[in-house]
């Protein structure tokens, strides 16, 4: 493999290891000081006293070792895969010979199962990446087991959506206030997917449920690009929700040690989160550059630099705001990415790695003025805001004051917070036996805020704050190699700080423990049990925290932040089976286990001058499950059908919960919140997933994508449903299939690939989420329109008369008018376009890859 190649994947730490012994073929002993090269690169190693061999910080691919010694006939073995983050077992045996004789090529037979897999890993590649039909990278792993999709959030195992860790070439991308990704990079820019759902090794952190790594495109040693282009905008009716996306990449040779990569991703929709139609005010406009920059001076000292810029804005839909939506709320979210690293390898055996980074996001919310398609947001001067209200100006006719017929959004937010990361981490083979990874990281932070609350007095409310939390974490894991034993033991120690006078830091010990051994050749036993933690976001750390004592003036029940929260806790607990039934077919089961602890919740503080909610460690929940994959491969066909049990129980779904639920509308503080356990908004007792692959006449290719499971529980409306029991019924079953359609042509060296993309090809619509009318038709009583006497109807002249209330043209508005007129609101109010997923749709795509 080129050195370009073995440059880029160095100094981003996304390696593997090649590892054998090397033996006489008559007489099986080990030859010391043979000669293991990996051709075509600068890599190599020697073997040692028992004919053991080791090569670190090998990159991804496949590869020609040659190996060598005097007085033996050479043996070059092909094709040697190379995965991250796993190790290549070589056997190689040297005949002697007097004479010199050409090289014995043999190919190398990399078996299915790797045995050093302790935890479950699952890989998307290149190739799937481009026909899996999502619009954000994230998004990738949607379509993999273990991950259950509520809405637009993804849960791993039953897990909160802000258990999940996200990192793009192994930097984390989270933003520390709110748990989501600050930065996206295109997807045709990601060149492979690692999806750890259990069991990763000590060296991440703030993660509870899973890992996501985006792997990014490498740069070439030749110049080349890409083109690609795909839109609903030519599809008629339904078929077009008004989504473009256009993109672009070129890998840019400065010298021979001097490489760079290049991206740009534009996307517009009229509609990004689509329902059963087109709805207004739901636009969204996303741009991400991606670049990265390799110089290699030496095959042992590595640099690189890499960067991205992402922003997304987009407006908001609500259905009480649908008479009043251009003065509903909009988002704008920016982030930027930098990262240099330096990678130094001394010896075959010896590793050291430092990145150094720096993350920024702002978000802000607000209402906005009108604009051009990919001009940034212009948001309204918060201090001109009008508070929302009801009234007479309406479509009905009649005073309502549930809905915000006139007036602003009430809030206007920006946030930003930056991270400057530090990461040093060390990979020593030690031993025959042991291979010693080390790390220490270390993250400062400058978290800030400004939210500002209109209301209808004169108190407005302003929450501004900036704090400078540190966190820092040290690991140590002990890779073991054992006569077929493979295992990794390992502790972290986590640290943060809230930056708040009077608040101790916390601290967080978490040992994990994993092994895994061949039960047969072809099949793989593993197990894995460790501690998992996270600090709180931010956000439930701060907000509303330096207004304390809180003002009597503010009517509604406030929810505070509480910098004196710990760390959560996961315990999980992973048994699995892998195995090779026959050839191309390969079966894996996994079962899992976790207990969830100190997860955040809300609770009431009852004060002077104010009572208020805060957030404590709470909250539990336990999750269990079990998934059984079948993978498949011939020369027409591939594929993989998973299915997923699982259970997730707790006592709060999400950490606001209790608040929103039992508090936000409700006065009464002598209310006591049920405690009892239920089955989480996120549990899906049954998934299956169905990805498949088939060659079609005339060169072509089609791929489709199937998804059946159950549907959410909810709770019903209504006092049983609200306050005694949690999520008692369950959506209906869902299903959804997807398929892509692709021709490639090629022109000489350009290839162009034309492709149909249909999402929803069955036209199914389920439910999604419960839908209500704001008011119960039944609670509409005609007595409550009937004034004492002397009535005296709403007459043309009055300020309370509005003609769409005269149903009769009259000139006056009677109590059954106005019964009428509440009755046509209430049906109107229940918002069951968006409770339904949305219709089919079809794009149609252009790839061009240019050589």
């Amino acid at each position: 493999m080129p050195n370009f190649l073995i440059a880029l994947f160095l100094i981003q730490g996304l390696t593997g290891k090649i590892q054998g012994v090397v033996l006489d073929k008559e007489t099986k002993e080990p030859i010391s000081y043979a000669d293991v090269i990996i051709l075509n690169t600068e890599m190599g190693a020697a073997s040692d006293n028992q004919g053991n061999f080791y090569i670190l910080n090998v990159p991804p691919g496949r590869y020609d070792i040659e190996v060598s010694f005097i007085g033996y006939q050479t043996a070059v073995i092909r094709d040697v895969k190379v995965e991250i983050d796993r190790t290549a077992r070589l056997k190689v045996e040297l005949k002697k010979t007097i004479i010199e004789l050409p090289p014995l090529v043999v190919t190398g037979e990399m078996p299915v199962v790797k045995k050093d897999m302790v935890g479950t890993t699952y890989i998307v590649r290149k190739s799937e990446i481009l026909t899996i039909p999502i619009d954000y990278s994230m998004d990738i792993i949607a379509f993999q087991p273990s991950v259950a999709r509520a809405d637009t959030a993804i849960h791993v195992r039953g897990g909160r959506a802000t258990e999940v860790l996200y990192m793009i070439d192994n930097v984390p991308i989270l933003d520390p206030q709110t748990g989501d990704p600050a930065i996206n990079v295109s997807k045709g820019a990601v060149n492979q997917v690692i999806f750890l759902p259990g069991g990763f090794d000590v060296e991440y952190g703030r993660a509870m449920s899973g890992i996501i790594n985006l792997i990014t495109e490498h740069p070439s040693a030749q110049i080349n690009g890409r083109l690609f282009g795909k839109t609903e905008r030519i599809m008629p009716f339904y078929y077009d929700f008004g989504y473009e996306n256009y993109q672009s990449s070129f890998h840019i040779p400065l010298t021979r040690k001097l490489k760079t990569y290049f991206s740009l991703d534009l996307m517009h929709t009229d509609d990004w989160d689509p329902r059963l139609y087109i709805l207004p005010h739901k636009r969204r406009d996303d741009y991400t550059v991606y670049g990265k920059l390799l110089y290699t001076p030496t095959g042992k000292l590595n640099f690189g630099f890499s960067g991205a810029k992402s922003r997304s804005q987009f407006d908001r839909y609500n259905s009480k705001w649908k008479y009043n939506i251009d003065n509903y709320r909009s988002d704008m979210r920016k982030g930027d990415l930098e990262a240099l690293n330096i990678n130094f390898l001394p010896n075959s055996r010896n590793l050291f790695n430092l990145t150094v980074s720096r993350l920024y996001t702002r978000r802000l919310f607000g209402v906005r003025e009108a604009g051009g398609q990919f001009e940034d947001f212009t948001f309204r001067d918060y201090a001109n805001l009008e508070w929302p209200h009801g009234g007479i100006d309406n479509p009905f006719g009649i005073n309502i004051p549930y809905i915000p017929f006139v007036g602003d959004y009430d809030q206007y937010q920006d946030k930003s917070s930056q991270v400057l990361r530090a990461n040093f981490n060390t990979d020593l083979q030690i031993h025959q036996y042991h291979e010693l990874r080390t790390g220490f990281e270390y993250n400062l932070m400058e978290i800030k805020n400004f939210t500002y609350f209109i209301s209808d007095t004169m108190h407005q409310l302003i929450d501004e704050y900036n704090h400078h939390p540190k966190e820092y974490a040290i690991f140590v894991q002990d890779n073991i190699d054992y006569k077929g034993l493979f295992a990794k033991i390992g502790v972290r120690y986590d640290y943060f700080s809230s930056d708040i006078e009077g608040i101790k830091p916390k601290i967080s010990i978490s040992p994990r423990l994993g092994f895994s051994f061949m039960v047969t050749e072809k099949f793989l036993f593993r197990a894995n049990v460790g501690q998992y933690t996270q600090p709180p976001l931010y956000d439930q750390m701060y907000s509303y925290y330096n207004l304390l004592p809180f003002p009597a003036y503010i009517t509604q029940i406030p929810l505070i932040g509480n910098p004196a929260l710990g760390p959560e806790k996961t315990i999980a607990i992973e048994i699995g089976l892998q195995g090779e039934v026959k050839k191309d077919l390969l079966i894996t089961v996994n079962t899992f286990y976790k207990d969830i602890s100190d997860l955040l919740g809300t609770k009431l503080v009852q004060t002077l001058p104010r009572d208020y909610v805060t957030y404590f460690n709470v909250e539990y929940a336990n999750v269990k499950g079990l998934e059984a994959i079948l993978e498949f491969q011939n020369s027409l066909f591939s594929g993989k059908v998973s299915y997923t049990l699982s259970w997730a129980r707790g006592t709060s779904s999400y950490a606001e919960e209790v608040y929103y639920r039992y508090y936000y509308d409700n006065p009464d503080t002598s209310f006591v919140p049920p405690t009892q356990e239920y089955y989480l908004d996120f549990d899906q007792r049954h998934r299956i997933f169905i990805q498949g692959s088939s060659r079609l006449p005339l060169g072509g290719k089609l791929d489709i994508f199937a998804f059946f499971g159950n549907g959410f529980p909810y709770t019903p409306p209504g006092p049983e449903g609200k306050y005694e029991e949690r999520n008692i019924v369950r959506l209906p079953f869902q299903r959804q299939i997807d398929c892509a359609i692709s021709r490639a042509f090629k022109i000489h060296q350009t290839t162009i690939n034309f492709y149909l993309e249909v999402i929803n090809l069955l036209d199914e619509r389920y439910e999604i989420a419960p839908h209500y009318p704001i008011i119960a038709l039944e609670d509409i009583n005609m007595k409550d329109f009937e004034h004492p006497p002397p009535y005296i109807d709403i007459m043309e002249n009055s300020a309370y008369y509005n003609p769409a209330g005269d149903r009769n043209h009259d000139g006056l508005i009677t109590p059954y008018e106005e019964y009428l007129a509440m009755h046509e609101f209430a049906r109107d109010s229940d918002d069951w376009v968006n409770a339904y997923t949305a219709p089919r749709r079809a794009r149609i795509g252009i790839n061009i890859v240019l050589k």
